[in-house]
């Protein structure tokens, strides 16, 4: 401050600068003249405070988001109010918000694009430990200090605006971030930020936003029923494996998404480390007479929900055992079991096997054949996946004359194509609950042109 200079004056904060303004009021850069040091002073609109429950309800979320310490949050050093004016006083960093850097094309390296993103899921997995949803994660909310630290910031601010805003039908939060049950009214949870967090890293990696429209109703739209332009199509040196994180996080269905933001940001360290190189070795090939893994549940490897990720597991765990069965048993070469004859390989018929086990097979593919009409094959369940892949192996030990090893491998693909029929009716409920919500938004949309296109895309 140069001397005698005189700066307009609210309590103890001296306003220097304004540093930006948005719905919620206008930032200042200030001075506190009692602790001596800069602050970036937010002053909220007359709106906030025009009755004591908003008041009240501006202290308590306040001071929720003034309990987080941790390196990645913008620290809040005071709230209250002074001459009738609501504020709270942050942690001023300098330098500018990752809405600039895109804005602007920055030519940020992919690792530390990552980086940045890593440390907002850091931020956010701390303040979600304490039951606090940030609800309006977006570039702009995300500060890069000159120093290259990264800050989230306004936490609890979203869910202000939220309360001054209900009853009145308009849309609360950045649309292009917002998750689709943000937009239904759905349960909020840490997920929802998740989703937010792919919103933010699909246009941090393809510098453009994943949904657009003419109008906000025309991106809620495209939020709830359309899935963004693949992005390796608009940044074709992402590694398909960050492309499967991003779609992952962006799931509509909260379930599909990452668990937690922890979890997602678990994901994001590895493929961080895989393009550094850290933790690379060579290895030489296991020898042995193990019987490798099929191609089939190596594409298992994939995003899956929680639900889908511990019916694999099981699955995969049943794969294992009946595997090692056949490597183990294959090393001591023991004799038929029971007379060789002709198998028909791939379907039901009259086979030389004993009755129980002809019994099995049969239950076996009628299973498949209901799984199968049911819509497994045409989904790709996993479950379907491992049941042929066992059902084939079971078919090769019967050629092989070896009953013990084909029972255990018929048993598996029995279990597996059962499973397969149970996630597709999953599927199902899943789609049909995505679709009485986007249906919901349809019928909200203005008539014209676009009602009309939006209709006929859901019959």
């Amino acid at each position: 401050m140069s001397p005698g200079q005189q700066y307009r004056r609210l309590g103890k904060f001296e306003l220097h600068e304004p540093l930006g303004e948005g719905a919620m009021g206008i930032v200042w850069k200030a001075y506190d003249s009692v602790l001596r040091r800069y602050v970036a002073l937010k002053l909220l609109g007359s709106k906030f405070g025009k009755t004591n429950d908003m008041r009240e309800r501006f202290l308590r979320e306040a001071r929720a988001a003034a309990a987080l310490q941790h390196p990645n949050i913008i620290t809040v050093y005071d709230l209250g109010e002074a001459e009738g004016q609501l504020f709270i006083a942050m942690e001023l960093i300098e330098g500018k918000d990752l809405s600039e850097s895109i804005g602007g094309r920055d030519p940020l390296a992919l690792e530390r694009k990552l980086d940045i993103v890593i440390e907002v899921l850091q931020g956010l997995a701390y303040a979600h430990d304490r039951g606090v949803i940030h609800r309006d994660i977006k570039p702009a909310n995300v500060r890069i200090a000159n120093d290259g630290r990264v800050k989230i910031m306004d936490f609890g601010i979203a869910r202000l605006q939220s309360a001054e805003v209900t009853g009145s039908g308009a849309i609360v939060g950045t649309p292009t971030y917002m998750a689709p049950e943000q937009i239904t009214n759905g349960p909020i949870s840490a997920v929802t930020d998740v989703f937010a967090v792919g919103c933010l890293l699909y246009e941090l990696l393809a510098y453009q936003k994943p949904f657009e429209g003419e109008s906000i109703h025309g991106v809620l739209y495209q939020v709830l029923t359309s899935d963004p332009k693949p992005l390796r199509s608009v940044a074709p040196s992402i590694p398909a494996s960050l492309e499967r994180v991003v779609y992952k996080a962006m799931n509509k269905v909260p379930e599909d998404r990452y668990g937690s933001a922890r979890e997602m940001r678990t994901t994001l360290v590895a493929i961080r480390a895989a393009l550094s190189g850290a933790g690379e070795t060579t290895t030489q090939r296991l020898v042995g007479r193990w019987t490798p893994i099929p191609a089939a549940i190596l594409r298992l490897a994939r995003p899956a929900s929680l639900r889908a990720r511990l019916l694999t597991l099981g699955s995969l765990a049943a794969v294992v055992s009946v595997l090692a069965y056949f490597s183990l048993t294959s090393h001591s070469s023991p004799p038929p079991e029971s007379p060789g004859g002709p198998v028909t390989v791939g379907a039901p018929g009259p086979v030389v096997l004993n009755l129980a086990l002809a019994s099995m097979r049969d239950s076996v593919f009628s299973a498949r054949t209901r799984a199968e009409a049911a819509g497994a094959l045409k989904n790709n369940v996993s479950s379907w996946l491992v049941g042929e892949t066992m059902l084939q192996g079971a078919e090769q030990a019967v050629n092989g004359g070896a009953v013990s090893r084909a029972t255990a491998a018929y048993a598996v693909a029995l279990d597996q194509f059962r499973r397969a029929r149970r996630e597709v009716d999953s599927l199902r409920a899943d789609a049909t609950h995505v679709y009485d919500r986007a249906k919901a938004v349809v019928i909200a949309l203005p008539t014209g042109p676009q009602r009309t296109r939006a209709t006929a895309a859901l019959t």
